[in-house]
């Protein structure tokens, strides 16, 4: 694709002159007849290079280079001043205002040839060399996806093995549960008289501990981080009831 060339230029003459030129060696190009509208253009369009006259009406060439270097978007693109002027101080004021380059009218066309060369070929250096950065960015980017991923596996593993430890306390708890319960109605059947209060008031206990124990199973396979909260105030209801409390 064409590169795209501003000139802002308040001569007609000069601006055509600039205009065919840069059609003839394959650039797009657009023109400005002063300041304001080549500010405009600008930022509409944001060319690959702005050539731009010093001394016109309205805004000079100090104006336009100042109101686009305020403007992130096209501060950045490089601009060549157009003077009459072979003062020293007035071109070392572009420069210093953040010109990249300047030409003296009347301009030859292997000047301007060459000052749009050197332009462009600047531009694309710094695009380059701007690119690592992006594609290092981008390499960290997936890096550290991939290690967000490798955590939730890691994560996923983990929780798989927590379920199945629990699962198994679990079926080894009602397994003690169950003896317990057998030793303790054998036990009622063959205590004292006077001894039965204390055996039922065992069995009692021993019951709200066995719900305890299977509401806590059912709890943990449901426990998920959806319904987390509502689901551990109901384990903690239930741990309160067998406790007494």
């Amino acid at each position: 694709m064409a590169e795209t060339i501003l000139v802002i230029e308040d001569e007609r003459l000069t601006r055509t002159n600039l205009l065919n030129f840069l059609g003839s060696e394959g650039f797009e190009s657009l023109g400005a007849e002063n300041g304001r509208i080549g500010i405009q253009l600008a930022q509409q369009h944001l060319p690959d290079l702005i050539i731009c006259d010093i001394m016109m009406p309205e805004l000079d060439g100090y104006d336009v280079l100042t109101t686009l270097q305020k403007d992130p978007h096209t501060a950045a693109i490089p601009f060549i001043f157009l003077t009459m002027t072979t003062h020293d101080a007035a071109l070392q004021q572009g420069l210093a205002m953040g010109a990249d380059d300047y030409l003296n009218k009347p301009i030859t066309s292997e000047e301007l040839r060459n000052a749009i060369a050197a332009q462009l070929g600047k531009q694309q250096t710094r695009t380059r060399q701007s690119s690592p950065d992006l594609a290092r960015n981008g390499h960290s980017d997936a890096l550290n996806s991939g290690a967000l991923d490798l955590d939730a596996l890691a994560l996923q593993q983990l929780m798989a093995s927590k379920d199945r430890l629990l699962e198994e306390s679990f079926q080894l708890l009602l397994q003690r549960l169950s003896s317990i319960r057998h030793a303790v109605e054998q036990l009622q059947d063959t205590t004292a008289p006077e001894n039965g209060p204390h055996a039922r008031a065992l069995q009692t206990e021993f019951a709200r501990l066995l719900a305890f124990v299977n509401e806590a199973s059912v709890l943990q396979k449901l426990l998920t981080p959806s319904n987390t909260t509502a689901l551990m105030e109901q384990f903690t209801q239930s741990a309160r009831k067998a406790g007494g409390s």
